[in-house]
Protein backbone atom coordinates (compact mmCIF):
# COMPACT_ATOMS: atom_id res chain seq x y z
CA UNK A 1 0.00 0.00 0.00
CA UNK A 2 1.44 3.62 -0.73
CA UNK A 3 1.64 6.01 1.90
CA UNK A 4 3.89 9.38 3.21
CA UNK A 5 6.55 9.50 5.87
CA UNK A 6 7.66 12.35 8.18
CA UNK A 7 11.44 12.08 8.44
CA UNK A 8 14.33 14.49 8.16
CA UNK A 9 16.39 12.08 5.95
CA UNK A 10 14.50 9.54 4.14
CA UNK A 11 15.37 7.00 0.94
CA UNK A 12 15.17 7.45 -3.05
CA UNK A 13 16.36 5.09 -6.39
CA UNK A 14 16.60 5.77 -10.02
CA UNK A 15 15.97 3.55 -13.21
CA UNK A 16 16.42 5.59 -16.46
CA UNK A 17 16.40 2.58 -18.63
CA UNK A 18 18.35 2.18 -21.70
CA UNK A 19 16.64 4.32 -24.54
CA UNK A 20 12.89 2.35 -25.06
CA UNK A 21 9.44 3.80 -26.63
CA UNK A 22 8.42 4.69 -22.95
CA UNK A 23 10.49 5.12 -19.84
CA UNK A 24 9.28 2.86 -17.03
CA UNK A 25 7.09 3.37 -14.41
CA UNK A 26 8.16 4.98 -11.45
CA UNK A 27 6.72 4.14 -8.22
CA UNK A 28 8.78 5.68 -5.70
CA UNK A 29 9.44 9.20 -5.07
CA UNK A 30 11.55 11.14 -2.22
CA UNK A 31 9.57 14.59 -1.85
CA UNK A 32 11.44 17.90 -1.05
CA UNK A 33 8.44 21.01 -1.14
CA UNK A 34 8.98 24.41 -0.11
CA UNK A 35 6.22 25.40 2.24
CA UNK A 36 5.78 28.77 0.95
CA UNK A 37 6.07 28.53 -2.61
CA UNK A 38 2.91 29.92 -4.42
CA UNK A 39 0.01 31.56 -3.57
CA UNK A 40 -3.10 29.67 -5.35
CA UNK A 41 -2.04 26.16 -5.93
CA UNK A 42 -0.87 25.15 -1.85
CA UNK A 43 -2.76 22.56 -2.40
CA UNK A 44 -1.13 21.18 -5.33
CA UNK A 45 1.65 19.27 -3.75
CA UNK A 46 -0.94 17.04 -1.79
CA UNK A 47 -3.61 17.11 -4.82
CA UNK A 48 -0.71 15.54 -6.93
CA UNK A 49 0.26 12.74 -4.08
CA UNK A 50 -3.05 11.51 -3.43
CA UNK A 51 -2.70 10.86 -7.44
CA UNK A 52 -0.19 8.91 -6.91
CA UNK A 53 -0.93 6.84 -3.95
CA UNK A 54 -4.02 6.02 -6.04
CA UNK A 55 -1.80 4.68 -8.30
CA UNK A 56 -0.20 2.67 -5.98
CA UNK A 57 3.03 4.92 -5.66
CA UNK A 58 4.44 5.32 -2.15
CA UNK A 59 6.19 8.84 -1.30
CA UNK A 60 8.63 9.68 1.26
CA UNK A 61 8.47 13.38 2.37
CA UNK A 62 11.09 15.35 3.72
CA UNK A 63 11.16 17.13 7.00
CA UNK A 64 10.65 20.74 5.61
CA UNK A 65 14.01 22.44 5.38
CA UNK A 66 16.19 18.95 5.43
CA UNK A 67 19.61 19.21 4.21
CA UNK A 68 19.64 17.62 0.95
CA UNK A 69 23.52 17.88 0.97
CA UNK A 70 23.84 15.49 3.87
CA UNK A 71 21.19 12.50 2.97
CA UNK A 72 22.74 9.46 2.01
CA UNK A 73 22.34 9.39 -1.53
CA UNK A 74 24.20 5.63 -2.60
CA UNK A 75 21.66 4.46 -0.07
CA UNK A 76 18.49 6.70 -1.66
CA UNK A 77 19.64 5.78 -5.00
CA UNK A 78 18.68 1.86 -4.37
CA UNK A 79 15.35 3.17 -2.64
CA UNK A 80 13.45 5.22 -4.68
CA UNK A 81 12.67 6.24 -8.10
CA UNK A 82 12.87 9.97 -8.36
CA UNK A 83 13.27 13.01 -6.28
CA UNK A 84 10.07 15.55 -6.75
CA UNK A 85 10.85 19.37 -6.24
CA UNK A 86 7.29 21.31 -4.95
CA UNK A 87 7.62 24.47 -5.55
CA UNK A 88 8.90 27.28 -7.42
CA UNK A 89 12.08 27.45 -10.35
CA UNK A 90 14.51 28.44 -7.19
CA UNK A 91 12.83 25.58 -5.59
CA UNK A 92 14.28 23.18 -8.23
CA UNK A 93 17.76 25.16 -8.53
CA UNK A 94 18.01 24.56 -4.81
CA UNK A 95 17.30 20.66 -5.17
CA UNK A 96 19.64 20.01 -8.21
CA UNK A 97 22.20 21.86 -6.08
CA UNK A 98 21.90 19.88 -3.84
CA UNK A 99 21.63 16.64 -5.34
CA UNK A 100 24.72 14.61 -6.70
CA UNK A 101 24.46 13.93 -10.63
CA UNK A 102 23.67 10.86 -11.92
CA UNK A 103 21.68 9.65 -9.25
CA UNK A 104 17.89 10.32 -9.74
CA UNK A 105 15.92 12.16 -11.96
CA UNK A 106 14.20 15.47 -10.65
CA UNK A 107 10.20 15.93 -11.32
CA UNK A 108 8.48 18.75 -10.28
CA UNK A 109 5.57 19.82 -9.05
CA UNK A 110 4.93 23.61 -10.06
CA UNK A 111 3.61 25.42 -7.31
CA UNK A 112 6.05 28.87 -7.50
CA UNK A 113 5.17 31.96 -8.60
CA UNK A 114 6.15 32.34 -12.10
CA UNK A 115 6.99 28.47 -12.86
CA UNK A 116 8.84 28.69 -16.09
CA UNK A 117 10.48 25.63 -16.11
CA UNK A 118 6.68 23.99 -16.41
CA UNK A 119 6.14 26.46 -18.78
CA UNK A 120 8.93 25.34 -20.99
CA UNK A 121 8.51 21.80 -20.68
CA UNK A 122 4.53 21.93 -21.28
CA UNK A 123 4.13 20.68 -18.06
CA UNK A 124 0.15 21.69 -17.00
CA UNK A 125 -1.88 22.35 -13.53
CA UNK A 126 -3.55 19.47 -13.87
CA UNK A 127 -2.87 16.65 -10.56
CA UNK A 128 -3.45 13.79 -13.10
CA UNK A 129 -1.21 14.93 -15.46
CA UNK A 130 1.27 16.24 -13.32
CA UNK A 131 1.55 12.44 -11.87
CA UNK A 132 1.12 10.80 -15.46
CA UNK A 133 4.42 12.64 -16.14
CA UNK A 134 6.48 11.82 -12.91
CA UNK A 135 5.50 7.96 -13.36
CA UNK A 136 5.80 7.78 -16.96
CA UNK A 137 7.60 11.02 -18.45
CA UNK A 138 10.94 10.28 -19.85
CA UNK A 139 13.99 11.63 -18.16
CA UNK A 140 15.96 14.27 -20.47
CA UNK A 141 19.22 16.08 -20.01
CA UNK A 142 18.81 19.74 -18.95
CA UNK A 143 22.41 21.43 -19.70
CA UNK A 144 22.65 24.68 -16.61
CA UNK A 145 25.33 26.88 -16.49
CA UNK A 146 26.81 28.79 -13.63
CA UNK A 147 26.96 32.46 -12.77
CA UNK A 148 30.30 33.22 -10.62
CA UNK A 149 29.76 29.38 -10.07
CA UNK A 150 26.34 29.39 -9.10
CA UNK A 151 24.00 26.48 -10.75
CA UNK A 152 21.20 27.73 -13.20
CA UNK A 153 18.77 26.38 -15.93
CA UNK A 154 16.97 29.02 -16.95
CA UNK A 155 17.47 32.58 -17.70
CA UNK A 156 20.02 35.47 -15.83
CA UNK A 157 18.82 38.94 -15.80
CA UNK A 158 21.25 42.14 -15.42
CA UNK A 159 20.16 45.91 -14.82
CA UNK A 160 16.69 46.29 -14.74
CA UNK A 161 14.91 42.84 -14.00
CA UNK A 162 17.48 41.94 -11.39
CA UNK A 163 17.06 45.62 -9.76
CA UNK A 164 13.19 44.65 -9.83
CA UNK A 165 13.77 41.02 -8.12
CA UNK A 166 16.37 42.98 -5.17
CA UNK A 167 13.75 45.15 -3.91
CA UNK A 168 11.18 42.48 -4.09
CA UNK A 169 9.20 42.51 -0.85
CA UNK A 170 9.53 38.21 -1.11
CA UNK A 171 6.56 38.23 2.39
CA UNK A 172 4.31 39.91 0.18
CA UNK A 173 5.34 37.71 -2.66
CA UNK A 174 4.35 34.89 -0.97
CA UNK A 175 1.40 36.25 0.20
CA UNK A 176 0.25 37.74 -3.77
CA UNK A 177 2.25 36.47 -5.82
CA UNK A 178 3.04 38.27 -8.77
CA UNK A 179 1.13 41.53 -7.97
CA UNK A 180 4.12 41.48 -5.51
CA UNK A 181 6.53 42.93 -8.45
CA UNK A 182 4.18 45.94 -8.99
CA UNK A 183 6.19 48.22 -6.40
CA UNK A 184 9.56 47.24 -7.35
CA UNK A 185 9.02 47.47 -11.04
CA UNK A 186 8.12 51.20 -10.84
CA UNK A 187 10.29 51.72 -8.77
CA UNK A 188 13.23 50.16 -10.75
CA UNK A 189 12.28 52.00 -14.05
CA UNK A 190 12.44 54.92 -12.36
CA UNK A 191 16.49 54.46 -11.11
CA UNK A 192 19.12 55.48 -13.30
CA UNK A 193 19.91 53.24 -16.40
CA UNK A 194 23.81 51.48 -15.75
CA UNK A 195 26.10 50.72 -18.19
CA UNK A 196 26.97 47.32 -18.77
CA UNK A 197 30.16 46.48 -20.11
CA UNK A 198 29.36 42.72 -21.64
CA UNK A 199 32.38 40.47 -23.17
CA UNK A 200 31.09 37.41 -24.95
CA UNK A 201 33.57 34.25 -25.12
CA UNK A 202 36.45 36.59 -25.10
CA UNK A 203 35.99 38.45 -28.14
CA UNK A 204 33.12 40.52 -28.86
CA UNK A 205 32.78 43.42 -26.64
CA UNK A 206 29.49 45.43 -26.41
CA UNK A 207 27.59 47.66 -24.19
CA UNK A 208 24.06 47.94 -22.72
CA UNK A 209 21.52 49.16 -20.70
CA UNK A 210 19.69 45.96 -19.45
CA UNK A 211 20.98 42.32 -20.14
CA UNK A 212 19.33 38.97 -20.52
CA UNK A 213 20.44 35.48 -20.61
CA UNK A 214 18.71 32.53 -21.78
CA UNK A 215 18.94 29.05 -21.44
CA UNK A 216 15.19 28.65 -22.25
CA UNK A 217 12.50 29.50 -24.51
CA UNK A 218 10.34 31.39 -21.17
CA UNK A 219 10.86 34.18 -19.28
CA UNK A 220 8.66 35.10 -15.81
CA UNK A 221 6.24 32.14 -16.27
CA UNK A 222 4.27 32.35 -19.98
CA UNK A 223 6.28 35.04 -21.80
CA UNK A 224 8.26 34.29 -24.76
CA UNK A 225 11.86 35.46 -24.56
CA UNK A 226 14.27 33.81 -27.28
CA UNK A 227 13.00 31.69 -30.47
CA UNK A 228 16.56 30.12 -30.23
CA UNK A 229 17.14 28.92 -26.77
CA UNK A 230 16.57 25.78 -25.18
CA UNK A 231 16.79 23.44 -22.37
CA UNK A 232 17.89 20.75 -25.38
CA UNK A 233 19.50 23.48 -27.02
CA UNK A 234 23.93 23.99 -26.54
CA UNK A 235 24.59 27.47 -25.24
CA UNK A 236 23.11 30.23 -24.14
CA UNK A 237 21.32 33.30 -26.24
CA UNK A 238 22.63 36.42 -25.13
CA UNK A 239 20.24 39.53 -25.13
CA UNK A 240 21.63 43.33 -25.22
CA UNK A 241 19.19 45.64 -24.71
CA UNK A 242 20.70 49.43 -25.51
CA UNK A 243 20.41 52.64 -23.20
CA UNK A 244 17.95 54.76 -23.43
CA UNK A 245 15.35 56.03 -20.87
CA UNK A 246 12.23 55.20 -19.50
CA UNK A 247 10.17 55.30 -22.96
CA UNK A 248 12.49 52.88 -24.52
CA UNK A 249 12.53 50.64 -21.62
CA UNK A 250 8.54 50.34 -21.23
CA UNK A 251 9.02 49.63 -24.87
CA UNK A 252 11.55 46.98 -24.54
CA UNK A 253 9.05 45.59 -21.83
CA UNK A 254 5.91 45.82 -24.08
CA UNK A 255 7.56 43.60 -26.65
CA UNK A 256 9.04 41.07 -24.58
CA UNK A 257 5.43 40.55 -23.05
CA UNK A 258 4.43 40.38 -26.58
CA UNK A 259 7.10 37.46 -27.49
CA UNK A 260 8.47 40.49 -29.72
CA UNK A 261 11.53 41.66 -27.81
CA UNK A 262 14.25 39.98 -30.84
CA UNK A 263 12.71 42.21 -33.42
CA UNK A 264 13.08 45.37 -31.53
CA UNK A 265 15.43 47.90 -33.21
CA UNK A 266 19.03 48.09 -31.48
CA UNK A 267 18.68 45.17 -29.54
CA UNK A 268 21.38 42.28 -30.29
CA UNK A 269 21.01 38.89 -30.21
CA UNK A 270 24.07 36.94 -29.90
CA UNK A 271 25.25 33.33 -28.91
CA UNK A 272 27.67 32.55 -26.17
CA UNK A 273 29.31 30.15 -24.13
CA UNK A 274 30.97 32.41 -21.59
CA UNK A 275 29.94 36.00 -20.72
CA UNK A 276 31.87 38.26 -18.31
CA UNK A 277 29.53 41.50 -17.45
CA UNK A 278 31.06 44.82 -15.88
CA UNK A 279 29.45 48.12 -14.67
CA UNK A 280 30.63 51.46 -13.08
CA UNK A 281 28.64 50.72 -9.97
CA UNK A 282 27.17 47.52 -8.93
CA UNK A 283 24.25 46.53 -10.67
CA UNK A 284 21.96 43.66 -9.33
CA UNK A 285 21.78 40.40 -10.66
CA UNK A 286 18.70 37.68 -11.06
CA UNK A 287 19.54 34.14 -12.16
CA UNK A 288 16.03 31.87 -12.27
CA UNK A 289 13.84 34.44 -10.68
CA UNK A 290 16.18 35.15 -7.33
CA UNK A 291 18.19 37.73 -6.27
CA UNK A 292 22.04 36.85 -6.97
CA UNK A 293 23.75 40.02 -5.69
CA UNK A 294 25.09 42.41 -8.29
CA UNK A 295 27.91 42.78 -10.99
CA UNK A 296 30.63 41.63 -11.79
CA UNK A 297 29.28 38.59 -12.97
CA UNK A 298 30.54 35.59 -14.98
CA UNK A 299 28.49 33.14 -16.82
CA UNK A 300 29.58 29.84 -18.19
CA UNK A 301 27.24 26.86 -19.83
CA UNK A 302 27.98 23.48 -20.03
CA UNK A 303 27.09 21.87 -16.76
CA UNK A 304 25.63 20.94 -14.23
CA UNK A 305 23.56 18.81 -16.10
CA UNK A 306 19.91 17.87 -15.09
CA UNK A 307 18.15 14.32 -15.33
CA UNK A 308 14.56 15.61 -15.77
CA UNK A 309 11.68 14.39 -16.00
CA UNK A 310 9.51 15.68 -18.59
CA UNK A 311 6.03 15.14 -20.25
CA UNK A 312 6.34 12.99 -23.39
CA UNK A 313 4.59 15.71 -25.41
CA UNK A 314 8.06 18.00 -24.56
CA UNK A 315 10.52 14.75 -25.23
CA UNK A 316 8.68 13.84 -28.52
CA UNK A 317 9.16 17.91 -29.18
CA UNK A 318 12.64 17.91 -29.23
CA UNK A 319 13.35 14.65 -30.31
CA UNK A 320 14.39 13.22 -26.71
CA UNK A 321 14.91 9.40 -26.30
CA UNK A 322 14.58 8.15 -22.50
CA UNK A 323 18.23 8.74 -21.16
CA UNK A 324 20.31 5.54 -20.85
CA UNK A 325 20.17 3.91 -17.76
CA UNK A 326 22.52 5.40 -14.40
CA UNK A 327 25.34 3.18 -13.79
CA UNK A 328 26.18 2.36 -9.92
CA UNK A 329 29.63 1.62 -9.47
Amino acid sequence: MCGQRQTGAETSMIDLSARAPQAPSRTRFLLYENPIAGVARRTLTDDVLSVLQRRGCSVTRLSPGADLALLDWDRLANEQDAILSAGGDGTLRHVAARVPQDVLPIGIIPRGTGNVLAEEIGLTRSPARIADALMHGPAVTATGARANGQPFYLMAGIGFDGEAVRRLDTDFKQKWGKPAYTRPVLTSLAMPEPRLRVSLDGGRQADAGWVLVANARRYGGSFKLSNHAGLHQPGLIVYLLPRGGLIRRLTHLTALGLGALERMPGVEVWPAMEIEIRSDFPSAVQIDGDAFGTLPLKVKWGEPKLALIVPETYAARIGAGVMPALQRT
